[in-house]
């Protein structure tokens, strides 16, 4: 019998009336309604049983989209909501669970299979839980994989802009150096130009005094031959 039984018209057996007046005669007999009640706590307790299997089936489906296109602040929100109802669920049932165990207040004809079926409910609980866990730690480590991937992704992009930046220096600096170049060259043209006329007008200058040693020699040689 699983917890989705419990409660249900194939449940635990009460005894006939006419042996729950016998019973009654008994000094260690609990009345009707004590035994009532703890079947009430077993039919709730296998209620929220399956209302947290439902709960975690839906955390298990959301977590499977962490890190797909549909990852986002929505998700995570949905996420967080369902971890809280999670929690709140599982601790009303932690209680449930520990009450039923301390109970004494059973009627004994029913205490053994009464046992039994809070046992088969307490392990299908841990059983749920445990899957609830596994759930938490697996959406732990692909957030931390995802997070890991983007710093990644940022550095690599920061190192891929920090290499362009550089690469923009080196432009500027050489630019900087083969405008330098062309301004010494410039002025090395500018120098050269200006000894180059200075050298013309030298020989301009030299070209005159031949001509005027020139004219002076031929002025002597008219005195001389007269």
């Amino acid at each position: 019998m699983s917890f989705q039984d419990v409660g249900k018209s194939g449940g635990p057996h009460r005894p006939h009336r006419s042996n729950l007046t016998s019973i009654s005669n008994r000094p260690s007999a609990i009345p009707e309604n004590k035994s009532s009640s703890v079947s009430n706590s077993l039919a709730q307790l296998s209620d929220g049983i399956l209302q947290y299997q439902r709960n975690v089936g839906i955390l298990e489906k959301i977590a499977r989209q962490i890190g797909t296109p549909a990852d986002g602040a929505e998700l995570q929100t949905q996420f967080d909501v369902q971890v809280d109802v999670l929690n709140q669920l599982g601790q009303r049932l932690e209680n449930t669970l520990r009450r039923l165990e301390t109970d004494e207040q059973v009627d004994r004809t029913e205490a053994a299979k009464r046992r039994a079926t809070l046992v088969k409910l307490g392990r299908d609980y841990r059983r749920i839980e445990a899957s609830y866990k596994n759930i938490l730690l697996e959406a732990k480590q692909k957030k931390s994989r995802l997070l890991a991937y983007k710093q990644n992704q940022n550095n690599s992009s920061l190192s891929h802009s920090q290499k362009r930046e550089t690469s923009v220096e080196e432009e500027q600096i050489s630019l900087q150096f083969q405008m330098q170049q062309d301004l010494l060259s410039e002025e090395i043209m500018r120098e050269r130009e200006h000894e180059i006329r200075n050298i013309n007008h030298g020989m301009h200058q030299v070209n005159e005094i031949y001509k005027d040693l020139a004219h002076v020699v031929a002025g002597q040689q008219e005195q001389v031959d007269q």
